[in-house]
């Protein structure tokens, strides 16, 4: 694997390592677009998890349409060009874990782990649900010219967007 490569994939793991919040593009049943946040904790398998309100459009908006596109990106106050942020977004799928399962026991573990005491209250919420979101694929921007697919379990094989980056007027 070349240097470029192994690059994207370090700047891919440091964006996951980072991050707090999810951007979650949703799409509800008239096919509009609504864009949001929501906190988050990614597993070990690459799959994300969020735990949200009935109240809110794109807890709605996937419980009738389940792909989302998500987004993590590097803070304004962070980045040495607000034009070439750090960014890796995904196309995904989107479940319900039952909140009678081991698994959303385990899951909401691991949010009350990374957030706390706020968790240990909404657990009690019933008009929360917890979602599963696994990407299918990912685009990692770290620059310009610097786009990266990723594709496969966990989104951990690494290709390049495309050979030539950008172009300009001479």
């Amino acid at each position: 694997m070349d240097e470029l490569l192994i690059e994207a994939k370090d700047k891919k793991e440091e964006l996951l390592k980072n991050f707090k919040t999810i951007i979650l593009s949703t799409i509800n049943k008239e096919n509009l677009p609504n864009s949001s946040y929501a906190p988050s904790v990614v597993d070990k398998n690459g799959d994300f998890y969020i735990y949200i309100s009935e109240l809110s459009k794109h807890t709605t908006n996937l419980l009738s349409n389940p792909l989302a596109s998500l987004m993590i990106i590097e803070d304004e106050s962070k980045t040495e060009n607000i034009f070439a942020r750090k960014r890796f977004t995904m196309n995904s799928k989107a479940v319900t874990i039952d909140r009678d399962s081991g698994e959303w026991n385990l899951k909401m573990d691991l949010m009350e782990n990374k957030f706390g005491e706020p968790i240990k209250f909404l657990k009690t919420m019933t008009d929360f649900h917890l979602f599963k979101i696994t990407p299918n694929d990912g685009l990692l921007v770290h620059g310009f010219a610097r786009a990266f697919r990723f594709v496969g379990p966990g989104l951990n094989e690494v290709k390049y967007l495309n050979d030539k980056g950008h172009t300009q007027d001479k």
